[in-house]
């Protein structure tokens, strides 16, 4: 005679388990139950780096790794951030120009369509890297630089301003390698300018390649509407130290405009009219 228990798992074996053994385990039918809150879905094996957050040091996004869902936004981040983000020619598109290597620069303002505001956040989304999250200025006007792969390669973002001060160059006294390192200053005086450049940016592998040039052009070229910017003109918001490069190449070192902000610029303007100082 078998013992009792043993009977009773051969009969789960032959017959499944009883109605009341389905109930008590949370089974019922075919269809497997759903998994509990807390329950862990990825093995663990004891691996050294399970679980441990993660800063990319080519894409700068943060992640779990182990975690699927985490590793997966990594991999479509680390896509975009190195290759650029996809942004396929569409008709709602604004063309300002096209480039001799198939590149086209497309202007998006706050009147655009959706599509192309969804474009400009995405734009956002990879500038943030290198320069924290922003709001754009109000009256904006993006320039995105698209590729012939349809992949972005670079933006500017330019605004309406009416003043800016010239740019100083001084030592901020620290020594980092090899000596005190230079920083840039606005000057007391406010001198008049029409079009403020808050942010440009190039997707690292095509820098150094003359498109930071193109999309200023851009930028003079069609940031009004009645008339063309000159390089006198532009003034440039709190560059970094490469923006000020390009900035000091682009419109001369003697006449590199910067501004602190666009509240600032217009009050400088407003305050230069009323003789206040």
């Amino acid at each position: 005679m078998k013992h009792p228990l043993l009977a009773a798992a051969a009969a789960n074996r032959l017959h499944g388990p009883t109605k009341k053994q389905r109930k008590a385990t949370g089974g019922g039918g075919s269809r497997p139950a759903a998994p509990r809150a807390g329950m862990q879905l990825y093995l663990d094996f004891g691996q050294r780096s399970f679980g441990r957050q993660i800063t990319c040091p080519e894409c700068g996004l943060m992640y779990t790794e182990g975690e699927p869902n985490d590793e997966a936004g990594h991999r479509a981040h680390h896509e975009r951030a190195l290759r650029g983000a996809p942004m396929r020619e569409c008709e709602s598109e604004s063309v300002a120009c096209r480039l001799p290597d198939g590149s086209r620069i497309c202007v998006v303002d706050v009147a655009s369509a959706e599509p192309q505001l969804r474009r400009a956040r995405e734009a956002a989304t990879l500038m943030a890297r290198d320069f924290g999250e922003f709001e754009f200025p109000p009256d904006y006007r993006a320039f995105l630089a698209i590729g012939a792969d349809a992949r972005l390669r670079g933006v500017a973002v330019a605004h309406p301003i009416r003043s800016a001060h010239r740019a100083m160059r001084v030592s901020d006294g620290s020594s980092g390698g090899g000596g005190s390192r230079d920083v840039v200053r606005c000057g007391e005086e406010a001198v008049p300018a029409s079009c403020g450049v808050s942010h440009i940016w190039v997707l690292p592998a095509h820098r150094r390649r003359g498109l930071g040039s193109h999309l200023l052009d851009a930028v003079r070229r069609h940031m009004a509407l009645a008339f063309e910017v000159g390089r006198e003109g532009l003034a440039f918001c709190q560059p970094t130290e490469a923006g000020r490069a390009l900035a000091a190449s682009y419109v001369g070192e003697e006449r590199l405009l910067v501004y602190a902000s666009a509240e600032d610029a217009s009050r400088d303007a407003s305050d230069s009219a009323t003789g206040k100082t």
